[in-house]
């Protein structure tokens, strides 16, 4: 545990910084919202007097004194060399047997060998176990810690889960295209890269995999959307720790509540697909990196290297988590080696590494493949970019100056056009959020600068640079700001956000705290603080909080569903109807979908009847002969046409003249009709 000290020739709080603290959030709400109203220059000018008020308001309030004495180089021990001749010769025999992109028996247990025995080789079986309260956490016992964690947690559990089946409803060609790979470990293929759909990571198949094994699914949409809303949920514990690492609880239980319904993550974690493994990767690799590096804790920097590795194998953008990792461990030795504690810095570098290659280890059938396939590892990457996929209109540098740029307004001004798991008409944050960011990030500074601590500043600079991966779009810049693939530094942004109303309430605390102190003890500067000024500060951060919950919950279970719904294609709708048909006593083979441009995936409609290679195809669209074709032999037939689709309805009028025409209305949304032509 660290050692907490109060430096009262530092601790100037007065009702001066809280007041302060109090205009500045009152400020920059009022400057983000004229910027939603275009009131650019008016928004800029509130920005620049609530960050006037930041930096005057922050004030040291704690010296948190590291337990990172160093521990010098430690002798090899014959159990450590055993171990790690064990964990290298597993290593290999993982490699050898992870050919032709393929787990096998033997090399996933060679694979889990080498991990244990890496892990037994150098985890330190004396560090301490950390606990949830803390010296300076303000709030009274351990007990109320757990019972605002678990009643913010239920809150983040209701954002991701409420309503799961209807919101979103529709599925779109991605999450057929999961499904399939689903389908394939399902049926005993069980690849280690999947090379459908210009490729993917194995984490998220095989996780959903287990669920439907282990509760029994159906491999469907819900069963996508349970698991990825599930990755979602399982990312706050996380947000909390790192939070209580960088800053305090109380920060700590704002950041996590933040994270739990801002609508950034929420929707992206109830879509079903992979965008979640990123931020959830990287909350849990964050926390274990800073205790680890922070506290000279070898087992977290251990934990650090097993999840950096489950992250890359989860979605691509959490990639350019591995610089960011290499970045903060060389940013922390050199802090060191400038306080001459060489042996802090020399602990660092060799866990440092041990956490690499711990993180090597957990990727190895990965590498493998890999080696093997370089260009199919890559493909995805690759194609946004270089010209792999379609040519690069412009300077490369000018392009990624103005991604740059769009990427870092992406919370304020900017937004991202992609509708299927975003709100494409607004920031990624809401109005409060998005002006807490601009306050946390000046509180970042100040803070690092008044505490003599990098960490403020290095989860602020962590979080930009998980924004790179949007920027880095240089082939289609169309697709930036990026909600999902900058979701690698939702977790510090969190943090982030949550600084500044957490350093108003540390203060309001410590200064109500000093105030009580005789006047012989109380720093000479410290002025009373009247119960309404602590009131208002509780007032502000409450009403702030709940402002913000309120708005997700209306963008989450509101406003994107009502944007979705009339852009998805209702394959429910049409396999319901298929459904009603069948249960009359018709046969499925004579139920055809009658393609269209830009229309339902057949794939969507099958998942939903229980036969995702459902094959019953026809129609104008490419590749696909025409509805005529079809021969009924005399017996009934039903198709499901787009409702622009004439051609192809008149073509079956010709064929089968006796047919009727029934226009279906969406069930979902009323606009999104289809038309069924029964023949009898």
């Amino acid at each position: 545990m660290a050692v907490v000290q109060v430096d009262s020739s530092k601790n100037d709080f007065s009702i001066y910084t809280v007041v302060s603290m109090l205009v500045a959030l009152v400020f920059g709400v009022a400057a983000q919202i004229a910027v939603a109203d275009g009131n650019t220059a008016l928004g800029v000018s509130g920005y620049a007097m609530a960050v006037v008020c930041i930096l005057f308001g922050v004030r040291p309030r704690l010296r948190d004194h590291d337990s990172t004495a160093g521990t010098g180089a430690r002798r090899l021990r014959l159990r450590t060399i055993v171990l790690v001749v064990l964990a290298m010769a597993s290593g290999l025999g993982t490699f050898a047997l992870s050919s032709d992109n393929r787990y096998r028996p033997e090399g996933v247990v060679l694979w889990i060998i080498s991990i244990v025995c890496w892990w037994l080789a150098w985890a330190d079986r004396r560090a301490q176990r950390s606990s949830l309260s803390t010296s300076h956490s303000g709030l009274g016992t351990q007990k109320s810690v757990l019972i605002l964690l678990v009643i913010i947690l239920a809150i983040g559990a209701a954002f991701r889960f409420a309503n799961l089946y209807d919101n979103p409803r529709e599925m779109n060609s991605d999450q057929a295209e999961k499904l399939l790979d689903i389908r394939d470990v399902l049926d005993g293929t069980p690849y280690i890269f999947f090379e459908r759909n210009t490729g993917r990571e194995p984490w998220q198949f095989y996780w959903t995999v287990a669920l439907i094994k282990l509760f029994d699914l159906r491999p469907d949409f819900m069963a996508l959307k349970l698991g990825t809303a599930l990755i979602g949920f399982l990312m706050l514990p996380a947000i909390f720790l790192l939070a209580r690492e960088v800053s305090d609880t109380r920060t700590a239980l704002i950041a996590i509540l933040f994270a739990a319904v801002a609508s950034w993550g929420v929707i992206t974690a109830r879509f079903g697909l992979r965008y979640p493994l990123a931020p959830c990767a990287t909350a849990w690799t964050m926390y274990f990196l800073v205790h680890g590096l922070k506290r000279n804790r070898r087992n977290s920097m251990l934990a650090a290297g097993i999840w950096l590795g489950i992250g890359l194998q989860g979605y691509t953008a959490y990639r350019f988590m591995a610089p960011v990792v290499f970045l903060i461990t060389l940013t922390w030795i050199a802090w060191v080696l400038l306080r001459r504690r060489r042996g802090v810095a020399l602990d660092a570098l060799i866990n440092g590494v041990l956490a690499c290659a711990m993180a090597i280890l957990v990727m190895l059938p990965l590498i493998r493949y890999g080696t093997e396939h370089p260009d199919e590892l890559f493909y995805r990457a690759a194609t946004r970019l270089s010209d792999a996929e379609q040519p690069i209109a412009g300077d490369p540098v000018a392009i990624f100056a103005d991604n740059l740029k769009n990427v870092l307004l992406m919370f304020n001004v900017t937004h991202d056009e992609v509708w299927v798991a975003n709100l494409p008409d607004r920031p990624a944050m809401d109005t409060i959020l998005g002006a807490l960011l601009v306050l946390g990030a000046a509180c970042a500074i100040a803070l690092s600068v008044r505490q003599r601590s990098p960490w403020p500043a290095l989860i602020l600079a962590a979080g930009i640079f998980m924004l790179i991966p949007s920027a880095l779009s240089l082939a289609f810049p169309r697709e930036n700001p990026s909600v999902v693939r900058t979701g690698g530094a939702l977790p510090m942004l969190m943090v982030v956000c949550a600084l500044a109303p957490g350093h108003l309430l540390n203060q309001v605390k410590t200064t109500h705290a000093q105030s009580k102190t005789p006047a012989y003890g109380r720093p000479s500067s410290a002025i009373f603080l009247s119960p309404p000024i602590r009131l208002t500060a509780w007032a502000t951060v409450t009403v702030l909080c709940t402002a913000v919950i309120a708005i997700n919950l209306q963008r989450v279970f509101v406003d994107y569903p009502a944007q979705y719904c009339p852009r998805a294609q209702n394959a429910s709708d049409i396999a319901h109807e298929m459904d009603i048909w069948v249960a009359a006593g018709h046969e499925r083979a004579n139920a055809w979908i009658v393609g269209y441009p830009h229309w339902v995936d057949s794939r969507a409609v099958g998942i939903w009847i229980g036969d995702i290679t459902f094959p019953n195809t026809v129609g104008s669209a490419v590749n696909l002969p025409d509805a005529a074709t079809v021969d009924l032999h005399g017996q009934p037939g039903w198709f499901a046409l787009n409702e622009l689709d004439a051609e192809s309805l008149q073509s079956l009028k010709r064929r089968y003249p006796e047919g009727q025409v029934q226009l279906v209305q969406g069930t979902q949304c009323a606009e999104k009709r289809f038309i069924v032509y029964a023949v009898p």
